[in-house]
């Protein structure tokens, strides 16, 4: 019978979970069998049908299947394991696998990708107490785990956030919770259970890439937080398959490549953390545009490449925050005097808080001219060749230059917003003093 699990087979089934097949009822170990190739191993040719819709492509298919049976070589009991229990929804998958007698449960959540609605439910977690999708969670283990004890649970990305919060809501059946790169939660969740979040806190272990940019999102509530090696890449910086494939373990399956976290994350993380803050004053319906047009954005940024980042993330994400716009200026409140309307008192805008976001957005290019001040710490934690090092410093520069430019359009943007405040202000005060005449 299998016992326990090591970190590097958690991070496995965090990796198997994003594919279809993870699903089976059959044992993991005959799962992965039916896709190898003719000399027994796993080619991209081979796994295609299991990368099918998974979300993964056909390499980091055959690259997860040929680490899973690595593994199952020296721990027959991991291919043992079997899915017992599934929820299947378009924004959140669960898997509780167990072992051929139905114990030592573990369950899996996926993450949930670079969908609008994803990336919307991780920004609508900045102030609501329980998102849609942490419900889901929470409802399949307390519902569908509640005939086992001692559940473990993880999950990558998204996935890593649902498994500290189903530890969090459903602590008393939960023994050990394993987060890959997941990310925290907001002030409303944290304070709505203190004392479930004190209880929860030592059962829960973030391990995240040094670079990963997903982990730094609202704040952490984990007992412990390891920082470990990975692809040096913006596209891997956030990849299940590159955290497995770019660190080592030790003979007991647990990570030795620990490594700080990055300081350009770091300064992130800290900037995130400000932000989430800032939303507090602010009513549940602002919140719900802004958590809209973010998750738009990020969704789209992450769909395609910097040469489609207009097209796919600034363009969608300025035309929801113009009809967010439109919506407020149909609901102003109109003054009358002498049958002529005043666009004053508008009970949307605040303009205490416009001036507190002036700064802000004054602070955050302070905080993008700190990160640029850290490229040579960047490179080199970078390893490349003397040719590609030309190609990799040409690229650092340009970047500099487009950091720098965001700087420019950033302060001339907090100028422009000062201004619109004054003249807020100037033309209240007017109407004001024309309906008291």
């Amino acid at each position: 019978m299998k016992e326990g699990y090591s970190q590097q087979e958690l991070l496995l089934l965090s990796n198997f979970v994003y594919i279809p097949a993870c699903l089976s009822d059959r044992p993991i170990r005959e799962v992965i069998d039916a896709y190898r190739d003719e000399s027994g191993g796993f080619s991209e040719e081979s796994v295609a049908g299991a990368a099918a819709g998974g979300g993964m492509s056909c390499k980091d298919v055959s690259i997860v299947f040929t680490e899973m049976d690595k593994v199952i070589q020296k721990d027959e009991g991991f291919g043992e394991l079997s899915a017992s229990r599934r929820l299947e929804d378009p924004t959140v998958r669960a898997v509780c696998y167990t072992d051929k007698k139905d114990d030592n449960p573990v369950v899996v959540f996926r993450g949930t990708g670079g969908t609008k609605e994803a990336w919307s439910d991780n920004f609508e977690g900045a102030y609501l107490e329980e998102t849609r999708i942490q419900h889901l969670a929470d409802e399949f283990v307390k519902n569908e785990c509640s005939l086992y004890g001692d559940i473990v649970v993880t999950g990558h990305s998204k996935g890593g956030n649902l498994a500290q919060y189903v530890t969090v809501r459903e602590n008393s059946m939960v023994r050990e919770c394993i987060s890959f790169d997941g990310q925290g939660f907001g002030d409303d969740f944290i304070a709505a259970c203190p004392g479930d979040i004190k209880k929860a806190s030592p059962k829960i272990c973030s391990v995240s890439a040094y670079n990963d940019f997903v982990n730094i999102l609202l704040v952490s509530i984990a007992g412990r937080c390891i920082y470990v090696a990975n692809d040096p890449s913006l596209a891997g910086a956030h990849s299940p398959t590159t955290l497995l494939t770019n660190n080592t373990f030790d003979e007991d399956g647990n990570f030795i490549s620990l490594r700080p976290q990055s300081p350009v994350c770091a300064q992130l993380g800290a900037l995130t953390d400000r932000i989430t803050r800032r939303l507090d004053p602010f009513p549940v319906r602002d919140k719900e545009a802004m958590s809209k047009t973010a998750g738009i954005a990020v969704s789209g940024a992450l769909s395609g490449g910097t040469d489609k980042l207009f097209e796919n993330s600034v363009a969608p994400a300025l035309g929801t925050a113009a009809g967010e716009v439109k919506k407020r200026a149909a609901a102003i409140k109109r003054l009358m005097h002498e049958n002529e309307e005043l666009a004053a008192q508008n009970v949307y805008i605040d303009t205490r808080m416009l001036g507190l976001a002036a700064v802000d957005v004054m602070a955050s290019s302070a905080k993008i001219k700190k990160v640029m001040s850290r490229v040579d710490g960047i490179r080199q934690d970078l390893a490349y060749s003397l040719s590609a090092k030309i190609c990799a410093e040409h690229s650092l520069l340009r970047s500099m230059d487009d950091l720098e430019g965001i700087c420019e359009r950033l302060e001339r943007y907090s100028d422009v917003l000062s201004g619109v405040i004054r003249y807020y202000e100037y033309s209240e005060s007017r109407a004001l003093s024309l309906i008291a005449i």
